[in-house]
């Protein structure tokens, strides 16, 4: 039993520096960069044509910007969730936002 003990206590301790490591380098879910980032123009202008972050996800997965993917376990199976370094969302997420808002208005114009 001693042996189940230490190891759930290793089990632990690795899940903390991990946490602390994704802390320390930022590392978030684009749903957590939107709701603590401040916004210009450009999320302003996604949101006039698009109801959630899920096109800016697929554009940014499109476009290449690097992802750190987590898995998680539920009572429903084991969930897979796209994360990023914020620096990467700060950055690229802008672009991408535009990208895809041209992208629905050249739709629109049948061009």
């Amino acid at each position: 039993m001693s042996n189940s003990k230490s190891s759930k206590s290793e089990v632990q301790l690795r899940k903390e520096q991990i946490s602390a490591a994704k802390k320390a380098a930022e590392i978030v879910t684009l749903r957590e960069w939107y709701d603590s980032t401040q916004h210009g123009y450009e999320l302003e202008e996604y949101f006039k044509h698009y109801s959630n972050l899920g096109r800016l996800g697929k554009e940014l997965h499109k476009r290449g910007v690097k992802r750190i993917t987590e898995l998680y376990e539920s009572d429903k199976g084991v969930f897979v969730e796209a994360t990023f370094v914020r620096k990467d969302l700060e950055l690229l997420v802008p672009l991408c936002a535009l990208a895809c808002v041209f992208e629905k208005i050249r739709i629109k114009s049948g061009n």
